[in-house]
């Protein structure tokens, strides 16, 4: 009976330790997404005197919600950007810039956004009162994406709101060979410390029920 409790409690010993090093080899792969928010009319880090604008980094670990309410918006503070960059390991990697239009309400046509790519003035995608059912879509690899806000018609703005999602997808992985080396190294080194642990914890429950059948056969003996 000892021995066969002591055989039940190394085999739980065992499962946790594989639950722990499997928790281990993927808590780094976790993380969470931060969500940074945008009104038109009340976010602005521009002014008269400069030609610098708002510029939002997105990544797979940082989104933008873009949002009007119907406030005043100043020229200078009519132009935002996006640009894919990524964080830590991945700060190779490319990106391609995605707006998806959560909704878009303007009874009044008083608003037109306007995006471009790069330093290029044509516009490749426009949602007004008119053309306002759209769905996600994409700018080019690596490319910086310029949203335009213009006021159509000034005193109408006030019934004008909208909310737009600006996401990054991932397009290109930056392989660095000694990165690659020390997850190809993490993954053997855990994969030899599981056969270590069940080699250590088998060899143990096999010397312990031979002890028990030796300890059988001498009882049966006398």
């Amino acid at each position: 009976m000892p021995f066969e409790r002591s055989g039940r409690c190394l085999d739980r010993l065992l499962q946790s330790l594989l639950i722990c090093l499997f928790v281990l080899g993927h808590l780094q792969l976790v993380d969470a997404m931060e969500t940074v928010a945008y009104e038109f009319g009340k976010n602005c880090t521009s002014s008269p005197s400069s030609d610098r604008h708002y510029q939002g980094i997105v990544n797979e670990n940082r989104q933008l919600d873009i949002t009007y309410e119907g406030k005043t918006v100043n020229d200078y503070c009519a132009t935002i950007s996006f640009k894919g960059v990524g964080d830590g390991p991945s700060v190779r990697d490319e990106y391609k810039v995605c707006v998806t239009p959560v909704h878009f309400n303007d009874p009044s046509c008083a608003v037109q956004l306007n995006f471009t790519e790069n330093a290029s003035l044509d516009v490749f995608k426009s949602i007004d009162c008119m053309n306002y059912n759209i769905s996600k879509f994409c700018g080019g690899q690596k490319n910086l994406v310029f949203m335009e806000f213009k006021v159509l018609n000034e005193s109408e703005v006030s019934r004008a709101n909208f909310k737009l999602l600006v996401t990054a997808e991932k397009v290109y992985i930056y392989e660095d060979s000694s990165v690659a080396d020390s997850v190809v190294y993490y993954v053997v080194g855990a994969v030899i410390g599981v056969i270590i642990v069940v080699s250590f914890f088998g060899i143990r429950k096999f010397l312990a029920s031979r002890r028990k059948k030796r300890m059988q056969m001498q009882n049966q003996g006398k």
